[in-house]
């Protein structure tokens, strides 16, 4: 019976996991397939800022799972001093603050290494490692997903949630390509001494970002874990900084627009070149990375999904396979979890291992079945993260150009879980 079949989920992120955990909270049979052989295969990876999607997650966890986020903060002695990110954005070149959000009890947010939040909703769940999709075929009743090794398994649902580069959303939307951003961008991570990270410490002991009125370049920083961790044993700072330039020409005196460095040594030259033309402590701060610490070049790409997106049959995407947004407005991981809260909502009703007509018939209108729901789900994350991935691309594209910053523009504007704007500009 396909009722007795697994929810099928392609990828162990955040959208994976905690679909796992909810799922596993409603006796409804899953497995979860990731393609990289362990946790560690992609490193720590970024650091999160969870706000308005806190109320999802406390509904979507066990409570003795939620109530153990604290563990995931990259702070921890800051954020139990109750210290709060504020979000600092600088002018680097006169190293003068130019916004930041106020602290507001109300609002809360927590600061978070996506590594030790993937650690967590991992917890009791059996994730089946170096397992990529490679291909699926929808039976009308049930779906069967062929994996890299050839081996396959067949769900009652297949759900998508393998990566900005998913390979699912690749079959269902062939005609839509991810778009490619016009900006450059190069991060690095590496240890500091609590000594050392002093000044930028002060500014804020989380995150901060800025742009040059210079010349347009743009830097992030944030830390990543922090001495007094648990886990930590170094006694130092893991941090992280990005450093992207627009590509365009006539940016840092060329004719030419500047791409990726093709080296080590010179992806680290140029870096060290638009430092220098920054104010303390941003300037002291990224030319006192260790010389040893190496740049990768990030292809920055989104992911704007189509208005009327659909996929077919038993088969659906969530998280960034379906809204892949660049990082300028932090709310990516966010949006990823209201995905989870809307399947539980519309979809999870009609899963559930043995039928109840209250709530069948209070999820949906009669005759509707699990692919309407599917529909509504996927309607309403359209509706919800459109917006967001247009935003958070003007917000990247204002990072670096700074006579565009103002309070106006999505760099700096409240983070909102909905959005009016829908305008797709190609620049």
């Amino acid at each position: 019976m396909t009722a007795t079949l697994p929810v099928i989920i392609a990828g162990a992120g955040i959208s994976g996991l905690l679909l796992a955990q909810h799922l596993h909270m409603k006796s409804i049979p899953f497995e979860i397939y990731e393609r990289d052989t362990d946790m560690t295969t992609r490193g720590i990876g970024w650091g999160l800022t969870l706000h308005w999607s806190l109320p999802a997650l406390r509904v979507l966890l066990p409570e003795d799972i939620f109530s153990r986020l604290p563990e995931t903060n990259i702070n921890q002695a800051a954020y139990k001093a109750g210290r709060e990110s504020r979000f600092p954005f600088y002018d680097l070149s006169t190293g003068e603050l130019q916004a930041a959000t106020p602290q507001v009890p109300q609002n809360p947010r927590i600061r978070v290494g996506r590594q030790k939040l993937r650690e967590l909703l991992a917890t009791g769940i059996d994730v089946k490692w170096g397992k990529a999709v490679k291909d699926f075929t929808d039976n009308k009743d049930n779906v069967t997903v062929t994996f890299d090794d050839e081996t396959t398994t067949t769900g009652r649902l297949l759900v998508g949630c393998d990566s900005r580069s998913s390979r699912i959303r690749r079959r269902i939307c062939p005609d839509h390509e991810p778009y490619r951003i016009p900006i450059r961008v190069m991060g690095c991570q590496f240890f500091y001494p609590p000594e050392k990270l002093e000044g930028m410490g002060k500014l804020d002991p989380f995150f901060l970002q800025g742009t040059a009125s210079e010349n347009d370049s743009f830097m992030y920083f944030s830390v990543l874990d922090s001495p007094g961790n648990a886990g930590n044993t170094t006694g130092k700072y893991n941090c992280q900084v990005c450093v992207s330039w627009p590509f365009r020409e006539g940016f840092f005196g060329s004719s030419e627009p500047t791409e990726m460095p093709p080296t080590k040594e010179t992806k680290t030259e140029l870096v060290r070149k638009l430092a220098a033309t920054w104010k303390d402590p941003f300037r002291s701060f990224v030319l006192g990375i260790p010389e040893d610490t190496e740049f990768i070049g990030l292809d920055l790409t989104d992911f704007p999904p189509p208005k009327g997106l659909r996929s077919q049959g038993r088969v659906t995407l969530m998280g960034d396979a379906i809204h892949a947004m660049a990082m300028y407005r932090g709310e990516g991981a966010n949006h990823a979890i209201v995905d989870v809260l809307e399947f539980s909502q519309k979809v999870t009703p009609l899963l559930v291992p043995i039928p109840r007509p209250d709530v069948m018939s209070a999820a949906s209108p009669a005759g509707a079945n699990v692919r309407s729901a599917l529909d509504e789900y996927e309607d309403g994350v359209v509706k919800r993260t459109r917006p967001g991935v247009l935003a958070s691309r003007r917000a990247c594209l204002d990072a670096h150009d700074f006579a565009r910053i103002g309070k106006t523009s999505p760099l700096l504007s409240k983070r909102a879980m909905l959005l009016d704007s829908d305008e797709e500009e190609e620049e």
